[in-house]
């Protein structure tokens, strides 16, 4: 599939038609339906049950990992359900959106829509992949044109936008940042790369926390706030590969570029720190200072808003107004924090343990 011409693209993504689904997408998947049958897995994230189907083995291997700890029980109707494929592994080609005005959105409006449509589409530039969800049908649709082209870091957050369009109508909303914790409560590690959010989390969780994840996890807005894991993934660069000696063994693209992280899956390594979800008691923004012990000082609204927000919103397609005010919602009802990192690392998780045991 051909880059969009230069007037029809946004920095991250292309908004998709739904006359491009109805025309081309529909029909070509329909011919692979024909001749292949899927691998079908479950998963459960907050009560949603979702169903994967891979028409592809290759597909299957890239992206099930990060989801292995939400694995269960296949449903007769799932509230959602994902059909993947490419077209090298089920021989089919589909035409680029980029050919026919009809099939995407002008420039101007590209982001210019709410969660609550009901047709969402997106080819991301970056990946090279189409993620399309029908909501009236509760059906989404994931294609690459070769998956062992895709890029190691989709391994670590597979079918992130489909996720985050159809968890937010649960009111799930996928939040930028790290989650750990003890028993069923824990705190959410938000701030800009370099700040030390990764490095915590896996000090934390190699300390005897628990783990719900360290990229995108899901936060619900109700009477309680509750964390939900979507990946157990991580993603670490050669520094902190150095410092935690332990994860060089589990890592699963040793082959990756200069300029890419190194990914492990933690559901491999520490199984039973694993969580699927737990209470968030507070929100923590990392802050690496020099010379000093690690302590946790009050943090405003305003400073919490910040760190969560730039970070979040960037990485989600078509996120809207919707998602700015689940994400305000969301800190107005949690305590927040600056975690001000110092040395030595080991003292950093009993400093986080100090915040999960307030009222």
């Amino acid at each position: 599939m051909p880059e969009p011409t230069k007037h029809l693209v946004v920095p991250n993504f292309t908004r998709i038609t739904r006359v491009y689904f109805d025309e081309i997408v529909r029909p070509t998947f329909s011919k692979v339906a024909r001749n292949t049958i899927p691998i079908r897995k479950n998963y459960c994230i907050g009560g949603n049950k979702i169903c994967l189907s891979f028409y592809s083995e290759q597909l299957l291997q890239k992206l099930s990992h990060a989801l292995m700890h939400l694995e269960g029980e296949a449903v007769e109707k799932p509230d959602l359900t994902v059909h993947l494929w490419d077209s090298v592994s089920t021989k089919t080609s589909i035409p680029s959106p980029f050919e026919h005005t009809s099939h995407q959105f002008i420039l101007e409006t590209q982001t210019n829509t709410e969660i609550t449509d009901q047709f969402l589409g997106i080819f991301l530039s970056g990946e090279q992949t189409l993620n399309l969800y029908d909501t009236k049908n509760r059906t989404a649709y994931f294609w690459t044109r070769d998956a062992n082209l895709l890029p190691d870091w989709l391994s670590a957050a597979p079918i992130r936008p489909i996720l985050h369009w159809f968890l937010s109508r649960s009111n799930i909303h996928l939040i930028h940042g790290a989650v750990i914790g003890v028993d069923d409560r824990a705190v959410l590690l938000s701030a800009k790369g370099g700040s030390g959010k990764s490095t915590t989390a896996i000090a934390s969780v190699l300390a005897g926390m628990n783990y719900l994840g360290d990229d995108y996890v899901g936060i619900e807005s109700g009477k309680t706030i509750v964390a939900h894991s979507l990946y157990n993934s991580a993603k670490v660069d050669d520094r902190t590969i150095a410092q935690f000696p332990l994860l060089k063994k589990h890592i699963v693209n040793p082959n990756h570029k200069p300029e890419d992280k190194a990914i492990v899956f933690f559901s491999e390594i520490l199984e039973a720190q694993v969580k699927q979800h737990a209470s968030l008691a507070a929100i923590l923004i990392p802050r690496i200072i020099d010379g000093a012990s690690t302590r946790i000082i009050p943090a405003t609204k305003l400073e919490a808003m910040l760190a969560l927000t730039p970070t979040t919103l960037f990485q989600l397609p078509l996120a809207g107004t919707h998602q700015l005010s689940a994400l305000k919602r969301i800190i107005e009802k949690t305590p927040c924090y600056i975690l001000e990192l110092g040395l030595p690392i080991e003292n950093v998780p009993n400093v986080i343990k100090t915040v999960l045991c307030l009222p």
